[in-house]
């Protein structure tokens, strides 16, 4: 046994994904302990009303965080893929300028449409759709270098940032809000900490990473920018729908009840996302490390890799779920979401089916496969017809919910069997 035991450790310490994984998860791990800790601090700071405004804010960021979300892991594709650095640099130069482009119009359609929105959303202030216009400008200028880091496999520097930011807006939040600015001050925070990333991130990359377009485009080759942007395409679907499927519960709550539940479930729905920010750590690693050139047998190591410590780590939160559910939401919100308590298991559901779902969506975007698209369209409507035949109370929205990913992923696994065989054979 204690030979069996030594040869595994041997053979983790020798293997580059789980060497990458060990230190990405590490830094990982601390930025989601001081995620964490931001929700119980502001669940016992702000009232039910104001935490699911600030909720609210958080869901809008990670949804037109999608765009970003693209950009992100075409910059990583390319990190990983092209070797010239200076057609590489060209490349992600041209796309940021891209990048900014869409922000322009992303932020031009939030304020035409900005009273409608905080309708929709039964806001109490304006203070979360102004929060998102200013970060959405802040996370483009930060997309590139961090997914060049990863790219890399330089996830010490990227784990840090995650650092700063995480520990920056609890720190910040917590400072505006004894100033008595409520909401505001914990959005000001996030918004305050984001700068301070985006500065360590610029220092560290600065000599690494040349984004000037005036200074690479002349390297570009016919056609190339075309090319990434389809990929982008690609991107933007595949990456929309694990967000909309590990983030939509919040924002469609929130709209079919009233505030003070949304509230409620707001809190419970934070901390289900444990298990999805405690398994995303293998995305980051399994990106850069399925690639083109792989054969089929090294890309499924990867996969089967992911898949194994996603359903281990997710899998342990969500029996902690079950069996502690009561203790988890008083120690980390407090007794006011206790009403709330008993669904904790349920939408832990969700995000253990979305965390298996990011690891499938992601090796096959690694791999540029555009059947994701249509994958990702039937996904969401199939979410969307199942919404809107159930969703009379908070169960009936998880019930559809999970119903939805099940269906997803059977997708996804019939796929991958289809491709792995294809390949094996000589099929393309």
């Amino acid at each position: 046994m204690t030979q069996i035991i030594t040869a595994l450790m041997v053979k983790i310490r020798t293997d580059i994904f789980f060497r990458r994984y060990i230190i990405y998860f590490t830094g990982s791990m601390m930025v989601a302990v001081l995620n964490y800790l931001f929700y119980p601090v502001l669940g016992r700071m702000l009232t039910p009303s104001d935490f699911g405004d600030v909720q609210v804010f958080i869901s809008l960021i990670t949804q037109t965080g999608i765009i970003f979300g693209a950009f992100s892991i075409v910059a990583v594709n390319i990190t990983a893929n092209v070797e010239n650095i200076h057609e590489r640099n060209a490349i992600l130069a041209e796309l940021q300028k891209i990048c900014f482009y869409v922000v322009g119009a992303l932020a031009v359609i939030l304020l035409l449409f900005f009273s409608k929105l905080n309708t929709f959303l039964q806001l109490d202030t304006v203070y979360p759709i102004i929060g998102v216009l200013a970060l959405l400008f802040l996370s483009a200028s930060s997309t590139f270098r961090s997914a060049y880091l990863q790219g890399q496999g330089r996830f010490i520097g990227l784990s840090v940032s995650g650092i700063i930011s995480s520990a920056g807006r609890l720190v910040f939040a917590v400072l505006l809000i004894l100033l008595g600015i409520g909401s505001l001050g914990a959005i000001g925070g996030i918004i305050a900490a984001q700068i301070a990333a985006v500065c360590f991130l610029w220092n560290l990359t600065r000599n690494s990473l040349n984004l000037s377009t005036r200074t690479n485009v002349h390297v570009l080759e016919k056609g190339s920018i075309k090319k990434e942007l389809l990929y982008g395409i690609l991107v933007l679907f595949a990456s929309g729908l694990v967000t909309f499927m590990y983030t939509s519960d919040v924002l469609i709550i929130k709209h079919l009840f009233d505030p003070h539940d949304a509230g409620l479930y707001s809190g419970i729905s934070a901390i289900a996302k444990i298990i999805f920010f405690v398994t995303a750590p293998t995305i980051a690693v399994l990106l850069p490390a399925v690639k083109l050139k792989n054969s089929i047998k090294e890309n499924s190591l990867a996969l089967l890799k992911s898949l194994g410590l996603t359903f281990c780590l997710g899998g342990a939160v969500l029996l902690v779920f079950y069996l502690f559910s009561d203790i988890t939401i008083k120690v980390l919100l407090g007794e006011q979401y206790l009403s709330l308590a008993h669904i904790l298991p349920k939408v832990g559901v969700v995000m253990f089916l979305a965390s298996l779902l990011n690891v499938f969506v992601y090796y096959f975007l690694a791999l540029r496969k555009f059947i994701l698209i249509v994958i990702s369209l039937v996904g969401v409507l199939c979410t969307a017809f199942l919404l809107l035949m159930s969703h009379d109370s908070i169960d009936s929205v998880l019930n559809s919910l999970i119903w939805s990913l099940f269906i997803i992923l059977g997708l996804f696994l019939i796929f991958y069997v289809k491709n792995y065989f294809n390949r094996r054979t000589g099929i393309q």
